[in-house]
């Protein structure tokens, strides 16, 4: 045996040279005269080192198994090749060091479990096949035709072809960068909240982030209590309480800490542990933020929407930046959709209500509230009050009277789009006038006569400027004057 432990058999054959010799040649004597034979081997090492790097790129643990494995084939034959084993090393090294590279693997993102992937466009047919990569700025998508790369300003979603879940989580987070976040159940204290996933993971909720909490489902006709304890405004947190009688009142005070079974909460300076059973949600005092930034939604399985600046792609996962700086972690085996037009329009049931006021039809010597609130403006979807759960696209501004609806056009946004429609059947009809204003200045107004259904609106406007919206009547009588503003949103 020889001391490598190999068989002197497998040593090359001696040959006798010009002196006469019959020594076996070195390595370096014995790749010249087989130097064909050395090319293909080299070569034949070399295409499987590429193939390997080429296929698991993404994941360098497995790279470094492929090239151990081929590194040990050669060291095998160090019998023969002793001379080229430190040049046949680095070789190795600097394919590992290009191809797990994350600046040549960023070009393919996906693994071939999403090839079926559907882009819907704003404008043309939709582009299916396998998605190479993406961004907020663009995405690549491979075609039996070849390579198709689009703009974010061109795409509507991309759709993936994982399903929905069929349960939703009990709980509903909303962010106030415009998030909705499901799950089993909420727990922590102000330095930060902890939200159990329905798939036994958890997400870290900063306490910055965080607006309100629905606890549990409520009833469809509760939706509008529940949206209008949410957009209350007062200086603290409050506890949402559940009534028998299918009532929410909001108390305020402070929210110190959440638990499995209660609510810490305080109470004029009393410290009271409220049973979860009697909470329908928990809603916290923040600053209203303003999204500035074009925003892409992202849908996961579990019917959570998250709004997010940018995201990255990841070897088997995407990784969000929210506007607050919050970094979210989603496996794609989890995303069903990624939704660029949030980034070019901007539904009005998204954007923050600063005031909604009604033209009273009847004026009480004692003020009724819940009377009050039938007046104003408000979102509905089919007929119906819009819940939390609504997407925002489906909902319509739904003026019960003549009123004001005011908000703040986001920065980037210039233009208003929508019908304004009857939704009164009756014969008797009164002649509305529609307008739009900006700041103090009318920038719009249009008739709605007695004997129209609808007229279209389309008004360019300022950004980060206070717009209302305005039914008015001058008739005293306002019989037949409910309108609706169906699916009202901004444009870039």
């Amino acid at each position: 045996m020889s001391p490598s432990g190999l068989n002197a058999n497998e040593y090359p054959k001696p040959v006798a040279d010009a002196t006469g010799s019959d020594m076996p040649p070195s390595g370096l004597e014995w790749h010249i005269k087989n130097r064909w034979l050395f090319l293909l081997d080299t070569l034949f090492d070399c295409t499987v080192g590429v193939v390997a790097a080429l296929y698991y790129r993404r994941t360098p643990r497995t790279l470094e198994a492929v090239l151990a494995t081929i590194v040990t084939m050669q060291t095998l034959n160090l019998h023969r090749q002793s001379q080229i084993l430190v040049a046949a090393f680095v070789f190795m090294l600097a394919m590992a060091f290009v191809f797990a590279s994350p600046v040549f693997a960023s070009p393919v993102n996906l693994t071939v479990a999403y090839e079926d992937v559907t882009v819907s466009l704003l404008s043309g047919p939709p582009v299916s096949g396998t998605l190479v990569s993406a961004d907020a700025g663009k995405i690549v998508i491979e075609t039996k035709a070849g390579s198709v790369e689009k703009s974010a300003a061109d795409i509507d979603r991309v759709r993936f072809a994982n399903k929905m879940d069929a349960q939703v989580p009990p709980v509903q987070l909303l962010l106030l960068d415009g998030s909705k976040v499901y799950g089993t159940r909420l727990t922590g204290k102000s330095a930060g909240w902890l939200l159990k996933e329905g798939s036994g993971g958890e997400t870290t909720i900063p306490s910055k982030s965080l607006k309100a909490a629905l606890l549990k489902p409520i009833a469809p006709e509760m939706a509008g209590a529940w949206q209008a304890a949410i957009l209350e405004t007062k200086n603290s947190d409050a506890v949402i309480v559940a009534r028998p009688t299918k009532t929410l009142d909001r108390i305020n005070g402070v929210i110190s800490q959440v638990l499995d079974a209660s609510v810490s909460f305080d109470l004029d300076g009393q410290q009271i542990d409220i049973p979860m059973e009697k909470l329908a949600g928990l809603v916290w005092f923040q600053k209203e933020l303003e999204r500035v930034k074009p925003t892409i939604e992202v849908t996961v399985t579990d019917h959570s929407v998250w709004m997010a600046d940018s995201f990255t792609v990841k070897a088997d996962s995407i990784e969000l930046k929210t506007q607050l700086g919050q970094s979210v972690l989603i496996p794609f085996k989890k995303l069903f959709s990624i939704n660029y037009s949030t980034a070019n329009i901007r539904w009005l049931s998204e954007i923050e209500l600063l005031s909604a006021v009604a033209d009273k039809q009847i004026d009480f010597k004692t003020p009724v509230a819940s009377l009050d609130r039938a007046f104003l403006p408000r979102f509905v979807v089919g007929g119906r009050t819009a819940s939390s759960t609504s997407p925002p696209g489906d909902r319509d501004l739904y003026f019960p009277s003549p009123g004001e609806y005011t908000f703040r056009v986001p920065q980037g946004f210039s233009q208003l789009q929508c019908k304004v429609e009857r939704t009164d059947e009756g014969s008797q009809r009164t002649n509305l006038v529609i307008e739009v204003w900006q700041d103090d200045q009318k920038i719009s107004e249009q008739a709605l006569a007695h004997d129209v259904d609808f007229i279209e609106v389309n008004v360019a406007l300022k950004p980060e400027k206070k717009t209302k919206l305005v039914v008015a009547c001058k008739s005293k009588l306002m019989v037949g004057t409910e309108v609706t503003w169906k699916q009202p949103r901004l444009k870039r």
